[in-house]
């Protein structure tokens, strides 16, 4: 068998079963036909055979993110970037939102994004009346970081028919009554509904995303859901016509109405599994709690910086049940949105219950963030199986907040990696973009190090190393899409994702791992990104 590429002369991370580095590795169309020694590889190669020499470098498979808001990025790379240091004060941001409104049709919408009234000059939220005045005529809708959190001027209220008579859990009011257009959980994803995109916004935020994904190595998402069934649409039509590269595995979730949306996908009779190794139906995904920067997540102590929050829980735990137990029985991977301890118990709960009731082996089902845990918590998921999905890159964009909103003994046991693995865990990694920078290698970086951006550290003596940082965002992602038979390391017979770092990972120091730069991105044995300057292969004439 003659080999369409070979790559060699360097070091191949396999993250197979034994963690074997090897010299190089031969693709067929797009499967990996050999794995091993270059004199043993230069065995597949012909005269026509593409050679990549890596001189050095490193090869290893692709990035898996196993939790991200891909349309929601997509779309605020191309609203107005309100994070710090883009902006520092609401008037910079009140600045932005003016500019916009000269250069959008009016009655448009103007979106906005990232900002965290924690870091701003004023500390609060800006207001309904603030963005009247720079844009009188078009509905503006400001999301805050965590997602959870939202701020609007009073055509966006008008839109989705809220005023102050209206009773929606979340609506915050100022001091004489009025709306102040600032939306929490309930009230936020409501006015997702109302702000939707359409088909060729999304369409184009799909193309947007897909260019920084492959420049980051990643070659697979597990799509978090965002905009419900216009965004399952569009992604469907993204990844058939190419905008869009990586593999998806779709979780069935919606901002608004996710019970709804939800219940609809369990009535059609399809579950987990359905579609191909391009675009294939996840787990049904249900919100039960807010955000760790928020801060809202629902905590069974309260919070330090208030003793009479507990955070927010979006459903009882009889509605958590109903859902979960349901979705397990008819054959669906379960996960929940559950960041406190309080929101992770209900989840643990519900899959317990679950499988009493209809016992399913290898259900692999999952907890998105599941940040906050005590001991019995996690003998709890370990029994269970349950595959928790942590999100270490948040400790450095929020650390210094969780010791200030939930004390330091909480933040430094928060995204307990290391935990997780030292008690016997299957679990992976993600980033949750855009709420983090979505590039693997500053995840890794953070679940090594486990530092705020600060400097501050927040360990509990269970770092994880290199080796076990490249697993969580490739094998174990691969596993819990239930996926490691054809990616997620780089074997024979496994899909020709691939991606050539310019530094080995296990041999630069941890401080360093974040300065690593992806210079090559294969997906399905096609080369979809290069970085500038990096050569690419060149037809070989002998072996």
């Amino acid at each position: 068998m003659i080999a369409e590429k070979v790559f060699r002369n360097g070091q191949v991370l396999t993250v197979n079963k034994n963690d074997d580095i090897e010299e190089a590795v031969a693709v067929k169309q797009n499967i990996i036909i050999a794995v091993g020694k270059t004199e043993w590889v230069n065995r597949f190669v012909g005269d026509a055979t593409e050679i990549f020499d890596l001189k050095g470098r490193t090869l290893i498979p692709g990035f898996i993110d196993s939790h991200m808001h891909t349309a929601v990025a997509g779309m605020n790379k191309l609203a107005i970037d309100c994070r710090v240091p883009n902006v520092n004060s609401i008037e910079d941001i009140l600045d932005r939102v003016r500019e916009a409104a000269k250069n959008t049709p009016i009655g448009d919408w103007i979106r906005g994004w990232g900002y965290n009234h924690t870091e701003l000059k004023e500390k609060r939220h800006p207001n309904r009346w603030e963005l009247d005045k720079v844009a009188p005529k078009h509905p503006v809708m400001l999301t805050r970081i965590c997602s959870h959190i939202s701020v609007h001027n009073s055509i966006s209220l008008q839109k989705a028919w809220i005023d102050a008579g209206s009773s929606m859990p979340g609506l915050a009011c100022a001091t004489d009554g009025e709306l102040n257009g600032l939306m929490i959980e309930n009230a936020h994803m409501a006015m997702m509904k109302a702000a939707i995109p359409s088909e060729y916004e999304l369409i184009e935020a799909m193309s947007a995303i897909n260019d920084s994904l492959i420049s980051e190595g990643i070659t697979s998402v597990h799509d978090s859901g965002g905009y419900g069934a216009i965004q399952m649409k569009v992604l469907q039509k993204a990844s058939r016509q190419g905008v869009i590269k990586p593999r998806i595995y779709l979780m069935i979730f919606s901002f608004a109405d996710n019970r709804k949306f939800i219940e609809d996908y369990l009535s059609v009779g399809v579950c987990t599994g359905f579609g191909n190794d391009k675009l294939s139906l996840g787990p049904i995904k249900l919100m039960l709690d807010g955000s760790s920067s928020g801060p809202t997540a629902a905590t069974l102590n309260p919070y330090k910086c208030d003793e009479n929050n507990y955070g927010i829980l979006s459903h009882s735990q009889e509605e958590v049940d109903h859902v979960i137990i349901r979705a397990h029985r008819n054959g669906w991977q379960t996960t929940g949105h559950a960041v406190g301890d309080a929101g992770v118990t209900m989840m643990v709960n519900a899959i317990e219950k679950a499988q009493d009731l209809y016992p399913r082996e290898d259900a692999r089902h999952r907890i998105e963030h599941c940040a906050m845990l005590n001991t019995d918590l996690l003998e709890r998921i370990k029994r269970a199986g349950i595959i928790p999905i942590p999100n270490p890159i948040f400790l450095y964009q929020f650390g210094d907040g969780y010791m200030r909103d939930y004390g330091e003994y909480r933040a430094a046991h928060m995204f307990d990696s290391g935990g997780f693995i030292k008690n016997g865990i299957m679990l992976a990694g993600a980033s949750d973009s855009p709420i983090a920078p979505s590039n693997p290698l500053l995840n890794m970086h953070v679940a090594i190090n486990r530092k705020t951006n600060s400097g501050k550290a927040l360990h509990t003596g269970n770092h994880v190393n290199a080796k076990q940082a490249l697993r969580m965002f490739t094998y174990n992602g691969a596993y819990s899409s239930f996926d490691e038979s054809i990616k997620g390391s780089i074997e024979v017979g496994k899909l020709a994702d691939l991606v050539i770092l310019e530094h080995c990972p296990y041999d630069i120091s941890p401080e360093k791992m974040k300065d690593i730069e992806v210079e090559l991105t294969m997906i399905d044995g096609e080369v979809v990104y290069r970085k500038k300057g990096t050569p690419g292969g060149v037809k070989s004439q002998t072996a």
